[in-house]
């Protein structure tokens, strides 16, 4: 019987986006490596409900009904996961798209087990000193976590 996480056995892909400008390149290796082993592709973003803000205050503006922060978020965001799924649709690779509420690293691992997921594409910005410590980081926690393989793209900072 096939191990879990064995690569002859990948069918299907868990690809968690920030929605930053490398997340289309994150999306297009992933369709890469999903065409040959006729494996589908699930783009997931993790919104994560601001630390100091409760995310059920309401957001309001005039000729608008008054809508939550995560409302209003959720549904920015879905339009820009929308935007790069497309972008990024490959012939012959089945691709869903979902965004979750909560903290990145442990909604996209219970993503990745729900939904039984042979392997995880994910960037990683790569940054050092301060600014790790400060942000901590969601690909190492999901590269320590993860009980699938995982396979991390550096993204180039953007200019």
């Amino acid at each position: 019987m096939p191990r879990k996480g064995d690569m002859a056995t990948v069918s299907r892909i868990l690809v968690p986006v920030d929605l930053s400008d490398g997340s289309r390149e994150v999306i297009d290796y992933a369709m890469q490596i999903a065409r040959p082993f006729k494996a589908a592709v699930e783009v997931v973003h993790a919104w994560e409900p601001p630390q100091y803000v409760a995310p059920d205050l309401l957001v309001a503006a005039p000729g608008w009904n008054s809508q939550s922060l995560e409302h209003v978020a959720v549904e920015t965001a879905t339009k820009e996961l929308t935007a790069q799924v497309k972008q990024g649709e490959a012939a012959g690779v089945p691709v869903s798209q979902k965004i979750v509420v909560g903290e990145a690293a442990s909604t996209i691992l219970d993503v990745a087990e729900q939904d039984q997921c042979d392997l995880i594409v994910m960037g990683t910005h790569g940054r050092r000193g301060l600014p790790r410590l400060l942000l901590g980081s969601v690909a190492q926690k999901v590269v320590a976590r993860a009980s699938c393989p995982v396979l991390t793209i550096h993204l180039s900072e953007p200019k």
